[in-house]
């Protein structure tokens, strides 16, 4: 068994896009989501927050591939109780994980947009005080941020800031609480997924030098911060990734189908029961820190 398989099938813009983002996807952003503030300890970094608290408001801050727009919806509420008005816009690929409108606060905005494929509306351009990132790793395709910065860039006001929050997908760690705990079945999925991104040709080394490309991009008074993530987080950050790999699934071909596969469909499912059956028992699986980029459009 070669431990490519077919993960380097992956496609980004038919995985996002695809019927099987559904209600579990949801739900698992809502959960990446907590973890993510678990770890960060804030929703807007707060040299960025400090700065355009300051600023004529109401603010406008976008979210790029905001998922179900839980970022925007706590950011919301977080402003809300700082007396800051804001139009909170957020923008993704797939619409199936908004919520209804109805149920949203004025200030918020949700709209479908490919953001790598189609211009954004002329009259948002250069209006915006903060523009949003996180967990694009799966997007960004080898090392070239060229086509997301030049996005995020188009958005911002002169002076604006871009916040880019990351974790290494292709630096999976797999521990075990105890001595006699197996992580057999999870590193055999790990250096599945390892094979896969190799093949894929996708690298995520590019995140621990994020600064640094948005300095080269022209941004100004960039900086990284590093968060750790909490050991007692480790079982949740663990089920997330056990979510994100039950949806891998269907990348992989039925026995059936494609006999010479490498890895087959059935194969696949069986490791991964054997990884949950590990995770129960105590293994986990975690990416150990989160790090923050920030940079600052040019004033002129």
């Amino acid at each position: 068994m070669t431990a490519s398989s077919h993960i380097e099938n992956y496609d980004q813009s038919t995985y996002w896009t695809s019927t099987a983002r559904n209600f579990r996807s949801s739900a698992r952003l809502h959960l990446q989501h907590l973890l993510y503030q678990s770890t960060l300890g804030y929703l807007l970094e707060p040299a960025v927050e400090k700065a355009v608290a300051t600023t004529q408001q109401p603010l406008k801050i976008a979210d790029l591939a905001c998922g179900n727009g839980v970022w925007l919806i706590d950011l919301h509420t977080q402003l809300a109780k700082k007396n800051i008005t804001a139009q909170l816009d957020g923008f993704d690929i797939n619409p199936i994980n908004f919520p209804a409108a109805a149920y949203l606060p004025a200030s918020i905005s949700l709209q479908q947009l490919d953001i790598l494929a189609k211009p954004f509306p002329a009259h948002l351009l250069g209006t915006y005080d903060v523009v949003h990132i996180r967990a694009f790793s799966s997007i960004v395709s080898g090392s070239n941020l060229t086509p997301i910065l030049s996005v995020a860039s188009s958005l911002l006001k002169p002076g604006g800031y871009l916040q880019w929050e990351e974790n290494r997908g292709d630096l999976l760690i797999v521990e075990a609480s105890a001595p006699h705990i197996s992580t057999e079945a999870c590193d055999r999925v790990v250096q599945v997924l390892k094979g896969g991104f190799k093949a894929k040709g996708m690298s995520n080394d590019w995140i621990d030098e994020l600064d640094t490309h948005l300095a080269q991009f022209g941004l100004q008074d960039t900086r990284l911060l590093a968060h750790d993530k909490r050991k007692q987080d480790y079982k949740a950050w663990t089920e997330d990734y056990l979510m994100v790999w039950e949806e891998l699934t269907a990348l992989f071909p039925p026995k059936a189908d494609a006999p010479n596969a490498p890895l087959s469909r059935e194969a696949w499912v069986a490791m991964f029961a054997a990884a949950v059956k590990e995770t129960e028992e105590g293994a986990v699986v975690h990416q150990r820190r989160i790090l923050t980029a920030v940079g600052k459009k040019p004033v002129a």
